[in-house]
C-alpha cells in the first residue's frame, strides 16, 4: 500500500491516488516552525490528491523513498542521500488512507534518525 501510494503521487496519477484515499482523507504536516509545511490540514480525497501530486512535482526530484513503521503505522521516509528529510505515517483502518501525518520538523527527524531500526 505504501509503495502504491508513493508511486501514484510520484507519477502524478491523480486517479490512482484517489483510489487509495478515503473520501474524507486528511493530510497534516509538522514543520515545527523550522521548515515549510502545510499550516492547516488538507481535507478531502480530491484536495489531498492534488496537494500530494504538487508536492512531489515540486520537491521529490532526487529523493529516495523507503517504507517504514512509525508508531505502529505504515509509513514512508524521504531521503536525500543519507539525510532524512521527512516521514509520513499513514492511517489505513480499512485499506484506504484516512489520515497522512507528515513530519518534516528537523528536530523530530534528528531524533527519529538516531533510533535503531525496528525500535
Amino acid at each position: 500500500m505504501v509503495a502504491s501510494f508513493v508511486a501514484a503521487a510520484r507519477d502524478g496519477d491523480l486517479a490512482r491516488l484517489e483510489k487509495l484515499l478515503a473520501a474524507d482523507a486528511t493530510w497534516s504536516s509538522d514543520g515545527g516552525g523550522k521548515v515549510t509545511a502545510a499550516r492547516r490540514p488538507v481535507e478531502g480525497r480530491e484536495k489531498v490528491s492534488r496537494f500530494l501530486v504538487g508536492l512531489f512535482q515540486r520537491f521529490a526530484a532526487g529523493m529516495r523513498f523507503t517504507t517504514a513503521e512509525i508508531n505502529g503505522e505504515p509509513a514512508v521516509a524521504a531521503w536525500a542521500g543519507e539525510a532524512l528529510l521527512g516521514v509520513v505515517a499513514l492511517e489505513l483502518p480499512e485499506g484506504l488512507v484516512v489520515h497522512a501525518r507528515a513530519v518534516v520538523n528537523p528536530d523530530k527527524l534528528a531524533f527519529a534518525d538516531r533510533q535503531p531500526a525496528g525500535a
